[in-house]
């Protein structure tokens, strides 16, 4: 009728009818297991969805019969980002019964999302809720902040067992004793996102170690096997994947010299990384270089210095020195120095048996008689305490992944009176990094 203005959702509502909403939602998608994240580390049995896979949902029912334009039905799906501290939300072009989703967003991981399906109604239609694993999917994450805390606490703590990863355990407990909510950072961005951006440098796996995200705390031959702790491994193993070289790609496993060579922490790299992941203003190397390095280990040459100089010794007092000033101090030495054995076998023991340890003080030369001595010509022994292997620098103890405590009868030696031998010390040592 003229001037008559005719409103059909009105008209329909007193005929009883209720405009045609989405009732529900389902994912047609199979999820997939993960930790249950209740701090035991034991159990896996939470589903949920992985990031890089493609989720299918479908309309499962209305309110009333089915719309004639499918349409008219529109997607959408939020979540709260913990990085962004709010609801992110977006909103599909895709409209019709079913809705793919792509799930390729990295602070997705963790968090739970929202899916909705509406016609009319965003708020009160179609709502299903699906839990998005973290990148390390299978690592628990109260467990991991549990280690987490107890290494920001106490850095010796932390443990590269029988990896080849001393120069990352040395570079951690060093950037924990500058800044421990740096370190926190890195673990919980890493276990969430499977990655941490510091600066301009982000950590994360080499491209082609992705597989690193689906490593198993039950799988002995991943990182259980090297008996490591699940955040040791998630942080020291991501963080040198990540400087892995062409065809030498470090991803998280050694089986053998080849996978412990591709975990070798190479004095230039180590210093570079003291800036980027340690966040230090200087990072220097001392006596490092190829040439100085070849010349303390040349059999015949780097036993006649030794004898007839005491520049090693020399430099331990500046290195010494630098530490009561609060730098902190990574030596490069063979593992032969703390079981006190003298080792001349040039070049190979750069490859064999080179460690990097954390200068941790109360250094005291020895003479013959066991009595202190400032006369580096009559030093015979040598005592000072480092941290290394996840041993506490005061009493050499450390404890296991099977929770077992332990004495290492060797640190322990090293940091008592006599300690070491003065040609156990410098047969054994090559040089230092500086960071401060």
């Amino acid at each position: 009728m003229p001037g008559v203005e005719f409103d059909k959702k009105k008209d329909t509502q007193r005929k009883g009818i209720e405009p045609t909403q989405v009732k529900s939602i389902k994912l047609m998608t199979a999820l997939e297991k993960g930790s249950d994240n209740d701090g035991t580390g034991k159990n896996f049995n939470q589903e949920g969805a992985v990031f890089g896979k493609t989720y299918k949902f479908r309309v499962e029912g209305y309110t009333n019969l089915p719309p004639q334009d499918k349409k008219k039905i529109k997607w959408k799906y939020k979540y709260h980002s913990i990085s962004k501290n709010k609801w992110i939300e977006h909103n599909s072009t895709i409209t019709g019964e079913e809705y793919n989703l792509f799930l390729n967003e990295k602070d997705i991981c963790g968090r739970m999302i929202h899916i909705m399906a509406y016609i009319n109604d965003e708020e009160s239609e179609g709502y299903l809720k699906v839990w998005h694993h973290n990148r390390f999917r299978f690592f628990d994450r109260k467990l991991v902040e549990k280690q987490a805390e107890e290494r920001a606490k106490d850095p010796w703590k932390i443990k590269q067992a029988s990896s080849s990863l001393c120069g990352m355990a040395s570079l951690y407990n060093a950037l924990i004793k500058r800044d421990s909510k740096r370190y926190l950072k890195i673990v919980k961005d890493l276990l969430r996102t499977g990655e941490c951006t510091l600066d301009s440098y982000t950590i994360a796996p080499h491209p082609e170690a992705l597989e690193m995200y689906d490593t198993h705390p039950k799988r002995s031959q991943d990182y259980r096997g090297m008996g490591m702790f699940e955040v040791d491994w998630m942080v020291l193993a991501t963080t040198r994947s990540k400087e892995s070289l062409p065809k030498l790609i470090y991803k998280g496993k050694e089986s053998g010299k080849l996978d412990m060579l591709k975990a070798v922490n190479w004095p230039d790299m180590l210093t570079r990384m003291g800036k980027q992941v340690g966040g230090f203003s200087n990072s220097t190397a001392h006596g490092l270089s190829y040439t100085s390095i070849n010349d303390k280990k040349t059999i015949i040459g780097g036993r006649v210095h030794d004898y007839f100089s005491n520049s090693d010794l020399r430099e331990l007092l500046q290195i010494d020195s630098l530490h009561q000033k609060g730098h902190h101090i990574l030596m490069m030495i063979d593992a032969d120095m703390i079981s006190n054995e003298v080792s001349y076998n040039s070049l190979v023991d750069v490859f064999n048996d080179s460690h990097w340890v954390v200068y941790e003080g109360d250094l005291a030369f020895y003479d013959s008689d066991k009595n202190i001595t400032s006369d580096l010509d009559k030093a015979a022994t040598v005592s000072f305490k480092i941290f290394t292997w996840g041993r506490d620098p005061q009493s050499g103890k450390y404890t296991n992944a099977a929770g077992k405590i332990d004495l290492d009868l060797n640190v322990e030696a090293m940091i008592k009176k006599p300690g070491l031998n003065i040609k156990a010390f410098k047969s054994n040592y090559y040089g230092y990094i500086e960071m401060y």
